[in-house]
């Protein structure tokens, strides 16, 4: 007996995988991937098509001839002072105008001007004697 042999021992692989049909294998695997992509493709690009098609167009709950939104990112400031002045100016207006804070609730705002005339005339505003320098303080501090 030569040394290779085992005897009984006869479940082993004596000889390795052919690479011919190893590689027929391979290659018949990928030819039916491209085979079912070329049909598989155009299929599903045709049914698309054809659902778009039979479709109803969506409901649109704007006019259509709104105006878009305004950019949702804030916007850089290109002159500080211009934006500033513009800034101050709407608030001057907004100051000296009159309008409705809450209308259903009868509040409304009015011009500082209008308003400080009204309270000179009613006396509205409390005044309160100005308080009596404290000794400790009118002396100075030992």
């Amino acid at each position: 007996m030569s040394q290779h042999e085992h005897p009984g021992h006869g479940g082993y692989e004596k000889t390795d995988a052919q690479a011919g049909p190893t590689y027929r294998a391979g290659l018949y695997i990928l030819g039916t991937m491209v085979l079912t992509a070329l049909v598989l493709v155009p299929m599903y690009r045709f049914l698309g098509r054809r659902e778009a098609a039979e479709q109803r167009p969506a409901a649109t709950v704007l006019k259509p001839d709104a105006a878009a939104p305004g950019p949702a990112y804030p916007r850089l400031v290109t002159s500080e002072p211009a934006v500033l002045a513009e800034f101050r100016a709407q608030e001057d207006a907004f100051l000296a105008g009159w309008g409705w804070v809450e209308k259903d609730r009868g509040v409304a705002r009015m011009p500082i001007d209008t308003a400080m005339k009204i309270v000179a005339e009613r006396g509205a505003l409390p005044s309160f004697p100005a308080p009596a320098p404290s000794p400790a303080s009118a002396g100075g501090a030992q």
